[in-house]
């Protein structure tokens, strides 16, 4: 019986270092049903020529191949939904441009998703970092230095385990992030019944593990199937604040549901966390300042 045919999308922006790692690592996978859909968003490096150069070579190894150049930044999101609308395969993973993915990931999580029961919309293997050479590198948080991701990032998370199955990738868990981004796997009929991409959102993943954990139960997989590049140009690093914006407004887009829910405390806990990591930002404008510490006393004054 033919495998699943699986898509891996690519948003690529000023990756000129690294992009081609990257799919060479999608190019080496031991999975074979693979279709690949690279996206550059306008960068302003070689990023371009890279990807041009290894053309032929992913049309001659992925039963579909599909590379868009476009001609203005669109953003991740609005990328990944484009990415999205093009999927024609069962199940669906991104990577950035910059990470790299393990030869065995895709048929590793494949063969876990598909062993799990209907209401598992995605499951997540581990990720290692690694350096601006590719080697693996460890991280300290607190006590605590890893290679892992999963490990460093839950590392001072005390109220859940990430390795209880019943607690992994549930709502309340989700607010403080610790899901590697190279590392997951989805069924696109899942996505697609949650809406997809939220383009309101500057940040892609944390919207889609909100909507998809209100419906189905998340999987981890522990083994590192990626690799999460750390350098000096991540996103993560360089849009911190605008991330830590765009928290706040999904924040408060769930407010609703969190009253309805009786989560309502839980939801100002998390909101008084992130507001309050926001003021701690030395490059903060004085006009997000301004807004942040009317939100915390609109919260304050309420019960």
């Amino acid at each position: 019986m033919e495998k699943s045919l699986v898509t891996i999308a690519m948003p690529a922006y000023n990756h000129e270092k690294f992009v081609q790692e990257a799919i060479k690592s999608v190019i080496d996978q031991n999975y074979d049903n693979i279709e690949f859909i690279i996206i550059n968003d306008c960068s302003t490096d070689n990023t371009h020529s890279k990807i041009c150069e290894m053309i032929d070579i992913c049309k001659s190894r992925f039963v579909r191949f599909e590379y868009i150049n476009s001609d203005k930044n669109n953003g991740i999101t609005k990328t990944l939904s484009k990415c999205l609308n093009w999927a024609q395969g069962r199940y669906f993973s991104l990577m950035a441009s910059d990470d790299i993915i393990f030869l065995d990931k895709i048929s590793l999580l494949v063969n876990e998703l598909e062993s799990l029961p209907d209401n598992y919309a995605i499951v997540f293997g581990d990720a290692t970092y690694i350096d601006d050479q590719g080697l693996a590198m460890r991280v300290r948080t607190g006590s605590i230095e890893s290679d892992r991701v999963m490990e460093v990032l839950a590392s001072d998370r005390d109220d859940f385990n990430y390795l209880d199955e019943d607690e992994f990738g549930t709502y309340k868990t989700l607010f403080r992030g610790y899901l590697p981004t190279p590392s997951w796997l989805a069924k696109t009929e899942y996505i697609l019944d949650v809406g997809g991409f939220n383009e309101a959102y500057f940040i892609e993943d944390m919207p889609l593990w909100i909507a998809l954990s209100k419906k189905y139960r998340f999987k981890f997989f522990n083994q590192s199937v990626a690799g999460y590049r750390v350098h000096f140009r991540n996103t993560s690093s360089s849009f911190h604040i605008k991330m830590l914006i765009d928290l706040i407004k999904l924040l408060e887009s769930e407010r609703d549901y969190c009253i309805q829910n009786n989560l309502y405390d839980f939801w100002k806990k998390m909101m008084l966390l992130w507001l309050k990591e926001i003021l701690k930002k030395e490059s903060i404008s004085p006009e997000q300042k301004k807004n942040v510490i009317d939100i915390l006393r609109e919260i304050k004054t309420k019960t």
